[in-house]
């Protein structure tokens, strides 16, 4: 019986497991980010109230995943470090990227 093309395709995948007990790190990047900055009134390059805003929403983030130990952030860039220990998303770094 032929294989199907999605079986053959299916070989040349990449497991896409983080490695078992290593720091997984997701970089959020702040899209339309000037496009915000400007309908909101923001000044350059550190207006207090924006940086409050990404600030309570990076504090959320990590109240809903107890497994991210660490957030920081960059221009409009928000980073968080999921523990060495977690179990989220399976590990899997598709789930990660699309959650």
């Amino acid at each position: 019986m032929a294989k199907s093309s999605f079986e053959y395709v299916k070989k040349f995948e990449s497991s896409d497991i983080c490695l078992p007990f290593s720091w997984i790190v997701v970089r959020l990047d702040g899209q339309g980010f000037h496009k915000f900055s400007e309908k909101h009134g923001f000044r350059k390059p550190n207006d207090s109230r924006a940086l409050a805003l990404a600030r309570r929403a990076a504090e959320r983030v990590m109240s809903r995943n107890p497994d991210i130990v660490l957030a920081y952030g960059q221009s409009d860039e928000f980073s968080f470090v999921f523990r060495r220990s977690t179990e989220a998303f399976n590990r899997r770094a598709r789930s990660v990227c699309l959650s």
